[in-house]
């Protein structure tokens, strides 16, 4: 089963999504990276693995940002074909065209209630480890 890659500093987002996932029963690993440099050196450290089945990523973080970490990981041909799921408070569309230009896979906000939070987790596993089919490069 692929791991699921959550980069976010907020210990409190951290912690909502990690009950998030648990009560939808979701089996897949949860590896939590508190900015976009550390998602860079755990996948340099893990390249020998299979590729994670989605990586859930914060914009606003400390020393690496997401976008900074999503233009990194689209220059490199390795990270390629991981799909990288924004996951972010921001609703301003220039933020978003952004994102997507960089090559952001989808654009999550985060809800302000528990309940949407664990509505989303599930729709979102299902269509990136089910429904979606990954390529390999």
């Amino acid at each position: 089963m692929r791991k699921i890659l959550i980069v976010d500093d907020d210990p409190e987002d951290k912690f909502l999504l990690q009950i998030a996932f648990k009560e939808n029963e979701i089996d897949n690993p949860l590896v939590f990276l508190g900015d976009g440099l550390e998602l860079i050196y755990y996948l340099e450290q893990n390249q020998d693995s299979d590729l994670p089945a989605f990586v859930l990523l914060d914009l606003n973080m400390p020393r690496m940002n997401g976008k900074q970490a999503l233009r990194e990981l689209r220059s490199d041909s390795r990270w390629y074909g991981i799909p990288v799921l924004i996951y972010s408070t921001s609703t301003n569309i220039s933020e978003i065209c952004e994102c997507y230009q960089l090559g952001a896979n989808c654009y999550l906000i985060k809800p302000s209630d528990y309940e949407e939070l664990i509505r989303i987790v599930a729709q979102t596993h299902a269509f990136w480890t089910q429904t979606n089919v990954l390529s390999e490069a």
